[in-house]
């Protein structure tokens, strides 16, 4: 990413509009990828739904310890649904797949 110094900061050390956008898109795709890879590996039996809900569930537990602890809570509880709703939707499809 090439950022100009005016995407960088603004005059209060916050992130410009911008360069918000662009980390919100990043994230964005990179659920969006790793969402399709989950599909793929238990698709092609690579892992079973169980081994990638436990999987998930590992990230949530660390989520919550990182809220616990004091380790950017706000973002750490937010990440810890993102997770919940990856695992339910998970869960949810386990019988619709192609096996």
């Amino acid at each position: 990413m090439n950022d100009s110094p005016n995407d960088l900061v603004q005059s209060n050390s916050e992130p410009s509009a911008s360069q918000a956008t662009r980390h919100l898109a990043y994230g964005e795709a990179a659920v969006m990828l790793i969402e399709c890879l989950m599909l793929i590996l238990i698709e092609q039996r690579v892992l079973t739904t169980q081994q990638m809900i436990a999987a998930i569930e590992s990230a949530i537990a660390t989520k919550r310890q990182m809220v616990q602890d004091g380790e950017h809570p706000n973002i750490s509880a937010v990440a810890a649904g993102v997770l919940s709703t990856m695992a339910n939707s998970v869960a949810a499809g386990e019988g619709t797949r192609a096996r």
